[in-house]
């Protein structure tokens, strides 16, 4: 490989954005010590801007490090910090008698880049009704040759520091059934999963459930053309098995469950997503892994919830999915939109293989907490709540603003109204860190059509952070109706996008 080195893997992470009134938690791993023991003397991080610097502070360690996983995180106060920041940290250690260092990572084929942080003025623009939540994430249960994440603990700290309410753990199922240090042989007592398991229970009452985690997977299965997709299985007590694309067992592409069986094995309080579902595949995954999209067939299966079309970025995959959703919606179909980033660890910069044994990249791109799913429960830090008001499609997807709307005062979001006339209330909020309010669209599908309208296009002409629309809207067949904002600052817009409310007009 071109990027192997006889060492550890040494990283480091920091959560892109901190939330007001919490500490900068710097995250530091070392992978592999067991094979390439170091003795890690000190750990110095430096917080500076383009005219200063900030904070110096060094950690001596003095510690050897010949785990599996060995991992640390130190919290900075941001009382003397505020706005957008850069970060390094430097690692001073010995490894056979030689001295050596490196600054952020020892990724041999990556250039150094520095860690940028907005130690933010702002808290998420929200309300004391919505929960944020992250419901595509890996954390080092995830864990081959290509890729792995970051640990559990540390994952609820870099949480709780961006603002986020919840998150969902849906590492890859391939991985969860593995045995301990292999990740190509099955363990029949599934010992990892199963003390996962505990491990996610004792950090929700360890962390009082602000914020909490949602033990979940990411379930490789079948579609109905037989090709390798993957689903969010949330909250569900028994491990779903699928290997079909781990690459464990040479050219066998086999997963143990396709869109028609995988329910009858869903319990009642779980939830299924269709995970990315229409990303375009690769050719060297589809020829080598056989991946493929989700079919109409399976997306349009009852327990199937609906899609996560935000993954990480507003890009065309994001757009095709919002599309097909639309299709979806027109011809009378129920499915709501979810968000999440698709991150393997991943708090501030995008690391990940790109070409195996020849490349690695770095990006600004799913990274944990930047796209979100708001979730208006019933009970605010409570897992089953949460999994309800998913389950009933009372959530939006967004990039930064947030986003509510209503109709007739009390039908919410997934819901259903039966009256001719609608009177639409919606409610969006920016703040300086995303940018004005550009304005408001409100959009009317009616079931039957090939098309959506744009009924009401408001143009925010204050320039402020927040706006608010009241329309009466008389409705003569069936329809559906949505709410999308948009923010801006510097040139960068933001997106926030409601699920539908449905409308049948009375008899």
């Amino acid at each position: 490989s071109r990027y192997f080195i006889k060492e550890p893997e040494i990283l480091s992470d920091v959560p892109h954005r901190i939330e007001p009134g919490q500490d900068i938690p710097f995250f530091i791993l070392i992978k592999d010590g067991d094979e390439f023991p170091i003795d890690l003397e000190k750990i110095s991080i430096s917080i500076y801007n383009d005219e200063q610097s900030l904070l110096k502070e060094s950690v001596s360690i003095q510690e050897t490090i010949n785990d599996h996983f060995w991992s640390r995180t130190i919290s900075i106060p941001t009382s003397n910090l505020k706005g957008v920041v850069l970060a390094d940290i430097q690692f001073d250690y010995k490894m056979n008698d030689k001295i050596l260092s490196c600054k952020n990572h020892n990724i041999k084929s990556l250039k150094f880049q520095p860690f940028k942080i907005n130690v933010s003025e702002h808290p998420l623009p929200g309300c004391d009704q919505v929960q944020w939540g992250d419901l595509h994430y890996h954390s080092n249960l995830t864990e081959d040759m290509v890729e792995f994440g970051a640990p559990l603990k540390e994952t609820l700290s870099a949480c709780k520091a961006i603002g986020l309410d919840f998150i969902c753990n849906t590492d890859h199922s391939y991985d969860l059934d593995d045995m301990e240090g292999s990740w190509t042989e099955t363990d029949p007592d599934l010992k990892k999963w199963k003390n996962s398991r505990k491990e996610i229970k004792n950090l929700n009452e360890e962390f009082d459930f602000s914020p909490f985690m949602i033990p979940s997977e990411e379930l490789t299965m079948h579609n109905s053309i037989g090709r390798n997709v993957h689903a969010l299985i949330l909250n569900n007590d028994t491990f779903l098995p699928g290997r079909g694309d781990g690459a464990e067992n040479g050219l066998d592409f086999h997963s143990e469950h396709n869109s028609d069986t995988v329910y009858s094995e869903l319990e009642e309080k779980a939830l299924c997503i269709a995970a990315h579902p229409f990303v375009s595949v690769p050719v060297m995954q589809w020829l080598f892994f056989k991946r493929g999209v989700w079919e109409d067939y399976d997306v349009l299966q009852d327990r199937m919830s609906g899609l996560q079309i935000l993954n990480g970025e507003i890009d065309q995959d994001f757009v095709r999915g919002v599309k097909e959703w639309v299709h979806y919606l027109l011809k009378g179909h129920r499915k709501f939109i979810y968000a999440g980033n698709d991150a393997h660890g991943n708090f501030n910069i995008f690391r990940q293989i790109k070409i195996p044994m020849l490349k690695i990249e770095q990006a600004d791109k799913q990274i944990l907490g930047q796209c979100r799913t708001g979730v208006y429960p019933d009970k605010l830090n409570s897992i089953e709540s949460t999994i309800e008001a998913l389950r009933v499609g009372n959530c939006f997807i967004t990039n930064g603003p947030y986003l509510n709307f209503h109709l007739n005062g009390t039908i919410k979001m997934g819901r259903e109204l039966k009256a001719e006339l609608a009177q639409l209330q919606a409610s969006v909020l920016s703040s300086p860190e995303f940018g004005k309010i550009l304005g408001i669209r409100v959009i009317q599908g009616i079931i039957g059509e090939k098309k959506e309208t744009i009924l009401y296009e408001i143009v925010n002409s204050n320039s402020a952070y927040e706006m608010e629309i009241s329309e009466s809207i008389p409705v003569n067949k069936k329809s559906y109706f949505r709410v999308e904002t948009e923010s801006e600052i510097s040139g960068k817009k933001h997106l926030a996008m409601s699920n539908p409310i449905w409308v049948n007009p009375s008899e």
